[in-house]
């Protein structure tokens, strides 16, 4: 990883140009009380008015909310509370009971669409708050948590964003907490996919590095990389626009 402060004033430039260049008024975000959304906040308010949404449900952990508002306080970041729980409940009615994987699925489109309407009526841009991990592994809701307007970190791998926090100043609470999209009750990212970031991304940037499919399986566990590889083959539509038939 680069230079933390030249990284910071490429991401506040990438911001900033491209905010002036779509004329809108400032940032919208969802912010959980998580690392990523964490970082995203602090560099957004540091550009222009950045607004927070905070979408709780009823299952969701209560320091990360205790997190989320510290966070904005700190920040002096515009924040709402929105209770998703009632919302989420009539879409459980109409679907049904529904596996951890629906229901999380489901949370994560609420607080979009949300999000989405929020900056709408504010003239604001949805920053994203998915990394570069999450994004080459599939791991998140395409049009829910994956959807934005822009995204700063999508290029960041996740080990790389708890350093780059540190030299953000954001709070010890959040960098050392369980990364965690608070889907539902006890939901954690490392023990649903299995691996710690640490050991995900030491593959990763093997796979971005172009390293051999035989440099890679001389170095890394045979169940991480069978992890790692369906994972990118089954998700990777998430990060490409939807084919349009060709008529002519």
């Amino acid at each position: 990883m680069e230079n933390f402060k030249k990284l910071e004033e490429k991401l506040l430039d990438f911001l900033d140009s491209y905010l002036k260049l779509t004329k809108n008024a400032g940032f919208s975000i969802g912010v959980s009380g998580g690392l990523d959304s964490a970082v995203v906040a602090t560099l957004c308010s540091k550009v222009a008015k950045t607004y927070a949404l905070i979408m709780p449900t009823n299952s969701s952990n209560k320091a990360n909310l205790d997190d989320a508002l510290a966070l904005c306080d700190t920040l002096k970041v515009e924040r709402t509370i929105i209770n998703i729980q009632p919302i989420l409940d009539e879409f459980l009615k109409a679907t049904g009971d529904t596996t951890n994987l629906r229901r999380g699925n489901l949370s994560a489109r609420i607080r979009m669409t949300l999000l989405y309407d929020h900056s709408a009526k504010l003239k604001t841009l949805v920053a994203g708050t998915s990394n570069k991990s999450e994004r080459m592994l599939g791991y998140g809701t395409i049009y829910g948590d994956l959807a934005c307007a822009l995204n700063p970190i999508g290029e960041i791998y996740k080990s790389d964003l708890f350093e780059f926090a540190k030299y953000l100043g954001i709070s010890q609470n959040i960098i050392t907490k369980a990364p965690s999209a608070d889907l539902y009750e006890g939901q954690s990212d490392e023990l649903e996919i299995g691996f710690s970031y640490a050991q995900l991304d030491a593959v990763l940037k093997d796979i971005e590095n172009q390293k051999t499919k035989q440099e890679i399986e001389a170095k890394f566990d045979e169940k991480l990389l069978q992890t790692i590889f369906t994972r990118i083959e089954l998700n990777k539509f998430k990060l490409s626009m939807p084919p349009i038939a060709n008529i002519n």
